[in-house]
């Protein structure tokens, strides 16, 4: 049975596209463990004809055996056997030259770790025969490094056959209402900010108990999976984790700036460059320029991590796993209660993000949004800054995650920090406030005067994901 299926729409879309359109593929579906990728391809051949091929980390004849036993059930014949993977593309060619048939490869890095010839046997039958054939070939795998350098590299023997590539991103926020379809709006955006958009993560959160208990019962305990997860992820992808740790546990603490992350991770400022290129390149971390800045330098680049549930695990599971493991997880729970509003405070920011962009492309705005980001200069920093440039448009937002409610002083504080914002002279500036907790009225009265001020508390937030 297939798991509950979220969203994926798009990918949906591309792939019946390109089945309807009756050609020989060969696509490639990447993207982290757990992301989805699994069941995006089962839910687009259910109810078409396909042979599904996992790989696991056996020998290579008992992977034959069971691919054989596989086709034999499907074909429902009473002898079919593989000795050699010239005998399985020999088969599936024959196959596909009758008919159209979708055949699967998951998981391909423990197929060609079994057989390190694999990727190039399977080159060669595409190149003499598969090509030529009705076959929908799709070949996916976990392990990002591994699929961009021996599938989608120059280097690979499979360079240049693909026809298409899908790399398969974490859900956006939208999507996490169908996880937790009874909590409020409050409780999904903390849950986010625990656990991302990666759906398996967000099945273990029980929206009948509050965020704290969910953390103490799913994240805080050695038997957990979410507890070993980031642990299990880094250790597949690198080969220095313990360098990686010292590096994602420093951003996660509050340290974004390339110095600051050399400084508090310990690693010198020249091989520090090494190290974020290979989690830049697996998504963990992602980096960010001001928004109206054309170019990108080091002394104006912020780094953070990409992922909800590493950079939670980072910053409060990983500095405390002896309290965890010994089974004392009452004072971190503290901790992490006494400090949690400012650290949903980035993920609400996210969600803003977000949320502005739907509301572009439903054209909710008398204008579009061509680039929404952040902005800063030295010690000033706005949340959100959104451009049009053909219009010469600017909308400069400030989000809060506060208990209180926005006032004055916060408006007037972001439209002083708006004049230092140095884009286009002649330029029509719009404001908009997203407030966890509402508005003070003398904010509303100020808002209903100047029609270029936006207002959003949690409820009209939730109404730009409908």
């Amino acid at each position: 049975m297939l798991e509950k299926f979220v969203d994926r729409e798009y990918e949906l879309k591309i792939l019946d596209k390109r089945y309807n359109a009756k050609k020989p593929e060969f696509l490639v579906i990447y993207g982290r463990r757990r992301v989805g990728k699994t069941e995006l391809i089962k839910k687009f051949f259910e109810k078409k004809k396909h042979l599904y091929f996992l790989g696991d980390l056996r020998k290579e004849e008992q992977i034959l055996k069971t691919f054989s036993e596989i086709v034999r059930l499907s074909a429902k014949k009473d002898y079919l056997k593989f000795d050699t993977w010239d005998d399985l593309f020999g088969y599936t060619k024959d196959s596909a030259e009758k008919e159209q048939i979708i055949v699967v490869f998951d998981e391909v890095g423990y197929i060609n770790k079994a057989n390190r010839a694999w990727y190039s046997i399977l080159q060669r039958h595409w190149d003499e025969h598969l090509k030529n054939t009705k076959i929908f070939l799709i070949l996916c795998g976990s392990s990002v490094s591994m699929m961009k350098k021996e599938v989608l590299g120059y280097g690979s023997p499979l360079y240049g056959r693909r026809t298409g590539q899908i790399e398969l991103k974490p859900l956006d926020y939208k999507n996490v209402k169908e996880f937790f379809p009874r909590s409020n709006e409050k409780t999904r955006i903390e849950f986010y900010s625990v656990l991302g958009g990666i759906p398996s993560y967000l099945k273990e959160f029980d929206e009948k108990k509050d965020v704290f208990e969910n953390i103490e019962k799913r994240v805080l305990r050695p038997d957990e999976f979410l507890y070993k997860e980031p642990v299990f992820i880094l250790l597949e992808e690198l080969r220095e984790p313990t360098t990686y740790f010292s590096i994602l546990t420093a951003v996660s603490q509050g340290a974004n700036k390339y110095n600051e992350i050399s400084q508090n991770s310990y690693v010198e400022p020249n091989k520090l460059s090494k190290y974020l290129s290979v989690l830049l390149n697996l998504g963990i971390v992602s980096k960010t320029t001001p928004v109206t800045e054309r170019k990108e330098f080091r002394r104006n680049t912020l780094y953070s991590i990409n992922d909800n549930l590493f950079n939670f695990w980072f910053k409060y599971v990983y500095p405390h796993k002896s309290l965890i493991e010994g089974g004392e997880t009452k004072p971190l729970i503290h901790l992490i209660k006494s400090d949690f509003d400012s650290y949903t405070a980035s993920a609400f920011e996210d969600v803003c993000r977000q949320a502005l962009r739907n509301m572009s492309i439903k054209k909710d705005f008398p204008f579009s949004l061509q680039k929404i980001g952040r902005w800063w200069h030295k010690e000033d920093e706005i949340d959100i800054i959104a451009l049009n440039e053909d219009e010469k448009i600017i909308l400069f937002g400030e989000c809060k995650w506060s208990k209180k409610q926005i006032g004055m002083k916060i408006v007037k504080e972001l439209e002083r920090k708006s004049e230092k914002v140095e884009w286009k002279k002649r330029r029509k500036e719009y404001f908009i406030f997203f407030s966890r907790n509402g508005f003070q009225k003398e904010t509303v009265n100020y808002a209903k005067e100047n029609k270029n001020i936006y207002l959003f508390d949690l409820h009209d937030i939730s109404r730009t994901f409908q």
